[in-house]
């Protein structure tokens, strides 16, 4: 029957499963002196409206506001570092959130089912998104920019429109846009030299990309069902391979 507290001061940390399933709560005021909330710590509180992160917190836990179906907002402060998996899966009534710069990893399902999203700001210092972090999440769209040195990999089941890749990325991993039906418009830069297998499998929007002579190797499946993709490309490996898969090919130019 708890509808509202406030956490004294002088409490440092929020611990896991602390207020797990307390279905009526509806506010909740966390002091300034809290640095961590634990793992699962507001799941299921599903009459969570509003909350208020002080900027001294460096953790969420993963799963910490799971299924918090009537979050309409929320902060996450500077210091977080990284969105733990399952952090805000299933709060459906989330509309917009700001990622700060310094976050370089998006845990898996990290917004998973988060269906009133429309805008999404992703910073360049993100590294790293797992896979399914914005599945689910029909009416977003937004562009993806990867941190010069950035490994692409568990990036499935995210929908990013546009992804710009910096040119000190130099593989793009097995699965890494893969069911990325949104992507419409990607740069590989100079620097890559191999694609995984999957890649960009079923990223049916996605209707032309230019690989660069650097590409040395393209694996399996990489554009398995991308029914509109034509390759832009001078890559002996990369054209070799759209023969073999009837994939439609041109040089640059042409």
């Amino acid at each position: 029957s708890l509808t509202e507290i406030n956490i004294p001061g002088g409490v440092t940390q929020i611990g896991a499963d602390a207020f797990r399933e307390c279905s009526s709560l509806t506010a909740i005021h966390i002091p300034d002196g809290v640095t961590q909330i634990g793992n699962d710590a507001f799941r299921e509180c599903s009459s969570l409206t509003e909350i208020n992160i002080p900027d001294g917190v460096t953790q969420i836990g993963a799963d910490a506001f799971r299924e918090c179906s009537s979050l309409t907002e929320i902060n996450i402060p500077n210091g977080v570092t990284q969105i733990e998996a399952g952090a805000f899966d299933g709060c459906s009534s989330l509309t917009e959130i700001n990622i700060p710069g310094g976050v370089t990893q998006i845990g898996e399902w990290a917004f998973y089912g988060c269906s009133s999203l429309t805008h999404i700001d992703v910073p360049e210092s993100i590294t790293y998104i797992g896979h399914h972090a914005f599945a689910n999440v029909p009416g977003v769209a937004f562009e993806l920019q990867i941190s010069e040195g950035g490994t692409l990999t568990g990036f499935c089941g995210t929908c990013p429109s546009i992804v710009y890749l910096p040119d000190g990325v130099t593989q793009i991993g097995n699965y890494a846009f893969y069911g990325c039906s949104s992507l419409t418009e990607i740069n590989i830069p100079g620097g890559v030299t191999q694609i995984g297998a999957d890649a960009f499998r079923e990223c049916s929007s996605l209707t032309e990309i230019n690989i660069p002579d650097s590409v040395t190797q393209i694996g399996d499946e990489a554009f398995d069902s991308c029914e509109q993709l034509a390759i832009v490309t001078d890559s002996p490996v990369a054209r070799d391979f759209a023969a073999k898969a009837g994939i439609p090919c041109k040089r640059p130019g042409e």
